[in-house]
C-alpha cells in the first residue's frame, strides 16, 4: 500500500483514540502546548540532522555534529570507510592552552592535510588564532585575519573586495593595504551595492543592510572580478513610513527607488569586469531587450579565465533565455544558445535553487536545463557552435537538481522526482552519462533524498559540495514525514552506503508534542489530475471515535508559482519557512491541511502552467476539491466550518479562496498579501513578469502605462478588489509598514475596495515589522490562533495569551 494512500482505517485507528469532549473555551495550557510545537520553538532542536561536508584534497573529509557537550568533529576517510574523532578535544585544548592561555574550547577554521598529516586553523583569543599539528598536538599562536562579513574573499583567501561610497576596494589582508578598484560608482548606480528592489532596502537606509558585494564573483584565478551593476537613478521614489518609529515621535519616511509594472524608467542592468590588479571596471552592455537572468548567476568559466558564461531573458513573447559567453578584456558577447517559450522560460522549475545548467570548458560543452518536451530535463550542447549534442534526461518526471559534474569520467548527477514509483515530489539521486544512455539510481529508499544538505537556496546560500574531489562518492540524508533524517555516505558508482554518518537526534521535538503529519495525494477539480498534500491532526483525532462535525479544518495556503509548501521530509515538516503554525494550531483542535495544487512546480510543465498569466482561481478550487476528499476519508470533519491562511503570495490566496468560494470558506487571515500586482514590482531586472504573466499589455500592445490609474489587462482579473463585494465571511488582513516584499500599499488598497463595498473585516497593522511578521512576531501568531478558535471553532481564546518572541529574527523568506 502507498504511503500517500494509506488513509483508511489502519491509519486513522492508529492515531490517538481519546474521547471527544467539546470544549467551549481553551485555556492557557492548551496554547503552552500549541506554542512549543510553534515552528519557531522547533527550529534548529533536531541535532545532526544533516551532515556538511568539508572535503581535503586527499579525499578525506570533517564535518560538524551535535554532541552530548557541545560541538564535535569528525573525520571521515571514504577510502577505508572510516569515521573518528578528528582530535582529541581535552588534549587539544590543553595544547593550546600553552601557546595561548585564554583559548576557548577548540572551534574548527580550517583543516589541511599534507601527506597524510592534518594541521588545523582553530579560534584563539584576543585578536589570535592558532595553528595546530594534530599528530603531535602541538601549537603556535598567529596574528588573526579578521573576516569582515563584508568581504568577498578571493580564491586564495590573501585578498578581499568589499564596498566603500558605492564603489568597489581591494584589501591585501597580508599588509591591510588597501586601494580603490573602481571610482565612478554613485547613489543606486554603485558597484556591488544591493539595489533597492532586493527588499533589504530599508536596512541598507539604516546602516545595517549591506553585506559582502551583491552580485559580484572573483574569476577562478584571482585575477579579475565580473558582476551587475544596477541603475535605479531615473527611478521614481516609493515611500515606506514608519508611523511609531522605535526613537521619538516625528514619523520616518523611508524612501526607495522602486519600480512598478508599467513604469517609463525601471530599474536597468548592465555588466561589468575588472582587472584587479590594474583596477578600473568594463561596462558591458546586456543586449538589448535582455536582463540578466539573477536566479542563473555565472554558470561557467573559460579554461583561461577571460570568458564568463550566464544566462540572460527576455520577457517578450515568446519569453527566451540564452546562455552567453562575455569576452572580459573586450566586452564582447556571444550567443550559445536560445531557449523559446509561450509560457515561462527558466534554469530550474524552483525559482530559489540554483541553476540546473553547468558549463564544462575543457571539453567545450555545455548543460541546459529545458522543460521544451513537457518536463524539466537536461540537454547537452557544444559551446562553440551551440549545436544540441543529445538530450541527457527525458520521460515523464522532472530533474530537480543538477548536484555535479565528473568530467574526467563524463558523469552527471542530479536529482530527479517521479521517475520512481511513489511520491513525485520525494528527490532521488541519480547518475547519468554525457555520452549518454538511460539514469542510474543511487539511492534506493523511497524517502527524500536532500543532497544539498539543506541549503543552495536563496535564502541560505550555496550549500557544501556534497560530492568528493574525485566524484567517487556522496552525502546523502534521507528521511520521511515519519522517519527522522539519516546521513550516509555513498558510492557514487552504485549508491551502496559506504558508511553511515549520522541519525539525527528528534528527542527534542518528540519531548514538545509534537507529531509527524500524513501525506495526502488526491484529484485535482479537473477530476483527473493527482494532487498531493500534507494534512497535521490533533493529538486526540481517532477515526472510530470522532463525532460528526467534531473538528474544523483549516487550509495553509501560499500557493506561489516558485515553490512548492506541502512537505514531504521530517525537518521541514517540523519547522518550516512557509506556511508556519500548522503543528500549533492542530495542536488546538483543528485539521490543518497544505496542498499543492495545479499552478505550483516540481511537475510537470502542464501541471505548473494553470498558473501562468496569474491564473490562481484552478488553485483554490483544488483545495476545495481535496479538503471534500480529505472529509470523506476521515470522519469527524466539518466542511461547514472551513477557514484558510497565509502569508506572502498565501496572503492573497487566502484572501482569494474566502472571496472567490464564500460558500466554502467562512474564516480567513491573511498577512503580507500581494492583494493585487499592479501596485507590487515589476520590470525585467526583477524577472517577475518573465515568471507571472509575459509582457503587460495596456491595451494595442502598449507596454507602458498611459495613466497612473491603468491596469494591464493580465492584471484586472488577478485584482482581489474585483471580487471585493463578495465577502460573507470574517476576514482579517495582516501587515507590517516596513514590509519591502508585499507593499503595505497594497494591502491598505484593498481595504479601500473592501470599504467602497461596504464589508465587514479587521486589519492588523504592526509598526515598525517587515516581512518577516509571518515568522518572528509572537504578537501577530497569538492574534491568528485567536481569530480561528473564537470565529471557526466556536470557542474562547484564553485572554491576552503572552507567546515568546524567537530566539533569531533575521530570517529572510518568502
Amino acid at each position: 500500500m502507498k504511503r500517500w494512500t494509506i488513509w483508511g482505517a489502519a491509519l486513522c485507528a492508529a492515531l490517538s483514540t481519546a474521547a471527544w469532549a467539546q470544549t467551549p473555551a481553551l485555556s492557557e495550557a492548551d496554547y503552552a502546548r500549541a506554542e512549543r510545537v510553534l515552528d519557531y520553538n522547533l527550529k534548529g532542536r533536531i541535532k545532526n540532522a544533516t551532515v556538511r561536508p568539508n572535503w581535503l584534497a586527499d579525499g578525506r573529509f570533517w564535518y560538524r555534529r551535535d554532541g552530548e557537550r557541545g560541538v564535535e568533529y569528525i573525520l571521515v576517510d571514504p577510502a577505508r570507510g572510516e569515521r573518528r574523532p578528528l582530535f582529541d578535544a581535552p588534549r587539544l585544548a590543553a595544547a593550546m592552552q600553552v601557546d595561548l592561555p585564554a583559548a576557548p574550547t577548540p572551534e574548527l577554521l580550517t583543516l589541511h592535510a599534507d601527506d597524510g598529516a592534518l594541521s588545523a586553523r582553530l579560534r584563539g583569543a584576543k585578536a589570535r588564532e592558532l595553528d595546530c599539528d594534530l599528530q603531535t598536538y602541538r601549537c603556535a599562536a598567529v596574528d588573526s585575519i579578521h573576516a569582515d562579513p563584508g568581504w568577498l574573499l578571493s580564491p586564495d583567501g590573501s585578498r578581499a573586495v568589499f564596498v566603500r561610497e558605492h564603489n568597489l576596494w581591494l584589501r591585501d589582508l597580508r599588509s591591510g593595504a588597501e586601494r580603490a578598484l573602481t571610482r565612478d560608482g554613485e547613489r543606486h548606480y554603485g558597484y556591488g551595492v544591493q539595489p533597492d528592489f532586493w527588499m533589504r532596502g530599508i536596512p541598507k537606509l539604516q546602516g545595517r543592510g549591506q553585506t559582502r558585494p551583491f552580485e559580484v564573483v572573483w574569476s577562478p584565478d584571482g585575477r579579475r572580478l565580473f558582476g551587475v551593476r544596477f541603475d535605479e537613478r531615473k527611478v521614481l521614489p516609493y515611500p515606506f513610513l514608519a508611523l511609531a518609529p522605535e526613537h521619538g515621535f516625528r514619523p520616518v519616511a523611508y524612501e526607495l527607488r522602486l519600480t512598478l509594472p508599467g513604469d517609463r524608467e525601471p530599474a536597468r542592468d548592465e555588466w561589468f569586469a575588472i582587472e584587479v590588479d590594474a583596477g578600473g571596471a568594463r561596462r558591458i552592455a546586456i543586449p538589448a531587450g535582455w536582463n540578466a537572468m539573477r536566479e542563473a548567476g555565472v554558470l561557467g568559466w573559460s579554461v583561461d579565465n577571460e570568458r564568463v558564461y550566464t544566462a540572460i531573458a527576455y520577457d517578450g513573447r515568446p519569453a527566451g533565455a540564452r546562455l552567453v559567453e562575455i569576452g572580459l578584456r573586450d566586452g564582447a558577447v556571444r550567443q550559445v544558445l536560445e531557449e523559446r517559450s509561450d509560457t515561462r522560460v527558466q534554469v530550474n522549475d524552483f525559482l530559489y535553487l540554483p541553476a540546473a545548467a553547468r558549463v564544462l570548458a575543457a571539453s567545450g560543452e555545455a548543460v541546459w536545463y529545458s522543460e521544451r518536451d513537457g518536463w524539466g530535463h537536461l540537454y547537452l550542447y557544444d559551446l562553440r557552435s551551440g549545436r544540441q549534442i543529445r538530450r541527457l534526461t527525458g520521460g515523464e518526471w522532472a530533474v530537480r537538481d543538477l548536484i555535479g559534474i565528473d568530467e574526467r569520467r563524463r558523469r552527471l548527477y542530479f536529482t530527479a522526482g517521479g521517475r520512481e514509483s511513489g511520491d513525485p515530489y520525494e528527490r532521488r539521486l541519480y547518475r547519468v552519462s554525457l555520452d549518454g544512455g538511460e539514469p542510474t539510481l543511487l539511492t534506493a529508499e523511497q524517502a527524500d533524498h536532500d543532497i544539498n544538505g539543506g541549503g543552495g537556496t536563496l535564502f541560505d546560500g550555496r550549500a557544501a559540495d556534497p560530492l568528493s574531489p574525485a566524484r567517487d562518492y556522496v552525502v546523502d540524508t534521507y528521511s520521511t514525514l515519519d522517519q527522522p533524517p539519516r546521513s550516509v555516505l555513498r558510492s557514487t558508482e552504485d549508491g551502496k552506503v559506504i558508511a553511515e554518518l549520522e541519525r539525527a537526534d528528534v528527542s527534542a521535538v518528540a519531548a514538545s508534542g509534537w507529531l509527524p503529519p500524513q501525506r495526502l495525494k488526491f484529484k485535482a477539480a479537473d477530476g483527473r489530475t493527482d494532487i498531493y498534500a500534507t494534512a497535521y491532526f490533533p493529538p486526540d483525532y481517532s477515526r472510530e471515535r470522532a463525532k460528526p462535525g467534531q473538528y474544523p479544518v483549516i487550509d495553509a495556503f501560499y500557493g506561489g508559482p516558485q515553490v512548492t509548501n506541502a512537505p514531504v521530509a521530517y525537518v521541514e515538516a517540523t519547522a518550516a519557512m512557509n506556511p508556519i503554525s500548522r503543528s500549533s494550531l492542530a495542536r488546538l483542535g483543528f485539521v490543518v491541511i497544505t496542498i499543492d495544487g495545479r499552478g505550483t512546480p516540481g511537475r510537470s510543465r502542464a501541471f505548473h502552467d494553470v498558473s501562468y498569466g496569474l491564473k490562481h482561481d484552478p488553485q483554490v478550487e483544488d483545495h476545495v476539491a481535496a479538503i471534500k476528499q480529505l472529509a470523506e476519508r476521515c470522519p469527524g470533519l466539518d466542511l461547514q466550518r472551513v477557514g484558510v491562511y497565509g502569508h506572502s503570495y498565501g496572503g492573497y490566496s487566502s484572501t482569494r479562496a474566502i472571496l472567490l468560494r464564500p460558500d466554502f470558506y467562512k474564516v480567513a487571515v491573511s498577512s503580507a498579501g500581494n492583494q493585487n500586482f499592479q501596485g507590487m514590482y515589476g520590470g525585467g531586472v526583477l524577472g517577475l513578469d518573465r515568471l507571472l504573466t509575459g509582457p503587460l499589455d495596456y491595451g494595442n500592445g502598449e507596454r507602458l502605462r498611459p495613466s497612473p490609474d491603468a491596469v494591464p489587462t493580465v492584471y484586472r482579473a488577478f485584482d482581489n478588489a474585483s471580487l471585493a463585494d463578495r465577502l460573507q465571511g470574517k476576514l482579517m488582513l495582516v501587515y507590517g509598514d516596513l514590509d519591502e516584499n508585499a507593499y503595505p500599499a497594497v494591502t491598505v488598497q484593498f481595504t479601500s475596495a473592501l470599504i467602497r463595498a461596504n464589508k465587514d473585516f479587521d486589519l492588523l497593522y504592526l509598526p515598525n515589522q517587515n516581512h518577516e511578521l509571518f515568522r518572528n512576531d509572537p504578537y501577530y501568531t497569538r492574534r491568528m490562533w485567536d481569530y480561528f478558535v473564537e470565529h471557526l471553532m466556536g470557542a474562547k481564546p484564553p485572554a491576552n495569551y503572552r507567546l515568546k518572541p524567537p530566539p533569531k529574527v533575521d530570517q529572510m523568506g518568502y
